[in-house]
């Protein structure tokens, strides 16, 4: 691997790390349940909520690290298309097969509309790719020293504000994507929770309300954070 394609990959890493840390943070079980699950299932919602541990612990937290190395798998793809002489479509597939919210596009939307929402995510990673190249042929191997060497503090703050950002170019299709995941109450209530629980049908919870916002608050403070370096820096 180019030394600076690695120098930027750790400075993407070490954003991404940070935003899902702070996500964890804002992330509410309670939230997410309550207003994800609807029908019989949510008489078992409070229920749910004296073990809200377990709940965060089996599925809140890898599904965060499953978004992680995702995130970062997509990433190498974009970096390919950064370092080549291709246009983005040449990494299409490779780029969208790790995008969350491309997976998370309902199956009944009509094929236009999907067609519409992965035209603009593929756009908001060609703008990334193309913000990166600079630094990739940077000579330093530390991501801060790249940009500072190869751009200006306007272009470094344009990127952290809007190309190291995951939440805002979804927020105008917020209508036809959906996060969600399955719950097995007996199995996370357990003991005699369990036994309460056993019969219980396996429930569906969309989180996706919940997911965002968390996320949005993430994103806001991780870019106060990586200005306040950039006022060290430049």
């Amino acid at each position: 691997m180019h030394v600076t394609r690695a120098a930027v990959r750790e400075g993407f890493e070490h954003f991404v790390a940070d935003a899902i840390d702070v996500t964890a943070d804002h992330f509410s079980v309670a939230r997410a349940l309550r207003s994800g699950v609807s029908g019989p299932g949510a008489s078992v919602v409070d229920r749910l909520l004296t073990n809200s541990d377990t709940i965060w612990q089996r599925v809140v937290e890898p599904e965060l690290q499953t978004y992680r190395k995702d995130t970062l798998t997509q990433f190498d793809a974009i970096l390919d298309y950064a370092e080549s002489d291709a246009g983005i479509d040449e990494f299409r597939e490779q780029i969208l097969e790790h995008d969350a919210f491309v997976s998370a596009i309902h199956e009944d939307v009509t094929p236009a509309r999907r067609a519409e929402v992965i035209e603009a995510l593929l756009e908001r990673h060609r703008k990334l790719g193309d913000a990166t190249v600079p630094l990739i042929e940077s000579s330093e191997d530390d991501f801060w020293e790249a940009a500072r060497t190869t751009i200006d503090r306007e272009a470094a703050e344009r990127l952290v504000e809007q190309r190291f950002v995951f939440v805002e170019p979804v927020r105008p299709y917020t209508d036809v994507i959906a996060m969600r995941t399955t719950l097995d109450p007996g199995e996370l209530l357990g003991g005699l929770g369990g036994l309460l629980g056993g019969g219980l049908p396996t429930l569906d919870v969309e989180y996706t309300d919940e997911a965002i916002r968390a996320m949005r608050r993430a994103e806001q403070e991780v870019i106060a954070d990586a200005k306040r370096e950039i006022d060290r820096r430049f």
